[in-house]
C-alpha cells in the first residue's frame, strides 16, 4: 500500500507533472514542445520527464519522448480520481443528503449539477425551483413517497389542459393519506390512470422533467425519524438522467396501476 501511495503522491504533489504527462499522452514530443504546450518551465519539464522515464512511464528516442502504456494508464486513472474529487467538492455538505440510491452515481457526473438550498432570504428556495421546473415541463416521470399538494395541483392542471405527458410511481401507503383527506385526493382523480402504486418503501423522491433529473436532498431530524428536505439537485448529464430513468422504470415494473376507485369520490 505504501508503494501505491507513493506513486499517487508523485502525481498528486505536482500539478506540473500531471500537465506534462497529460500533454505527452497525445503524441511523442520534445521538451520544447511540451514546455510551449503546457507553460511549464523547460527545466521543470525536463525533471518530470527524467523522473517519469526512471519509473518506466516514459520512453525517449533522441530528443523526443512518448508516454508508455504504464504511464498512460496511471495518468488516465489519476484524471478519473481528480474528476471524482471535483464532483465531491462541488456537492460539499449536500453529499450527506443524497438518498441511498443516488450514492451509486459516479461523482464525476455531478460536477456540473445545480444544487438549490434554502437561504435566509428564501427559506423555500428548493421548493420554488422544483415548482419552476414542473410548471414549464412537457414530460414528467416521478418516483416519490408522497406528493405535496401544490405540486400535485400544478401537475394535475397541466395534465387536464393537455400540456403535460405525465406518469408517476408513489408508495401505496400514501393512498391512506388521500383517503383521509378528500380535498387533497380530489387532485388525483384526473391523473390516477397515469399512476402506479409501489408496495414497500420508496427510498428516493425523484423526478425526470424534460430530460433533467431532479433529486430531493433529505436529512432525518435529531430523532432519526422525520425526513427534512434540505435541497434539490438537478442534473442533465446523460449518465445521471439515464440512472434516474432506469430507476423509475425499475420501480414502475414492480408496481401496480392505481385503481381510481380506491380514492374518495369527488
Amino acid at each position: 500500500m505504501e508503494d501505491a501511495l507513493e506513486e499517487i503522491g508523485f502525481l498528486a504533489n505536482s500539478a506540473n507533472r500531471v500537465r506534462v504527462l497529460d500533454a505527452l499522452g497525445g503524441a511523442p514530443a520534445s521538451r520544447r514542445e511540451l514546455q510551449e504546450e503546457t507553460g511549464v518551465p523547460r527545466s521543470t519539464a525536463a525533471r518530470v520527464l527524467d523522473d517519469a522515464e526512471a519509473r518506466g512511464w516514459v520512453d525517449s528516442e533522441g530528443s523526443r519522448y512518448r508516454l508508455r502504456p504504464a504511464g498512460a494508464a496511471r495518468i488516465s486513472e489519476f484524471r478519473t480520481y481528480v474528476a471524482t474529487t471535483e464532483g465531491m467538492q462541488h456537492l460539499g455538505e449536500t453529499i450527506d443528503w443524497l438518498p441511498e440510491p443516488a450514492r451509486s452515481l459516479d461523482f464525476r457526473h455531478l460536477r456540473d449539477a445545480t444544487i438549490t438550498t434554502p437561504t435566509e432570504a428564501n427559506p423555500t428556495a428548493q421548493f420554488d425551483r422544483g415548482m419552476e421546473l414542473v410548471r414549464d415541463a412537457e414530460e414528467y416521470r416521478g418516483l416519490t413517497r408522497n406528493s405535496l399538494p401544490q405540486y400535485m395541483t400544478e401537475l394535475r392542471d397541466r395534465v387536464v389542459q393537455g400540456e403535460l405527458d405525465f406518469q408517476g410511481v408513489v408508495e401505496r401507503g400514501f393512498v391512506d393519506v388521500l383517503r383521509g383527506d378528500p380535498e387533497r385526493a380530489a387532485l388525483w382523480h384526473d391523473v390516477a390512470d397515469r399512476m402506479w402504486l409501489y408496495d414497500g418503501h420508496v427510498p428516493v423522491n425523484m423526478h425526470v422533467v424534460d430530460g433533467t433529473a431532479l433529486v430531493w436532498l433529505c436529512d432525518e431530524d435529531s430523532d432519526g425519524e422525520e425526513v427534512i428536505v434540505k435541497g434539490l439537485l438537478e442534473s442533465d448529464h446523460p449518465e445521471v438522467v439515464s440512472w434516474a430513468e432506469s430507476l423509475y422504470e425499475e420501480y414502475r415494473g414492480e408496481s401496480e396501476p392505481m385503481d381510481p376507485g380506491i380514492l374518495p369520490p369527488e
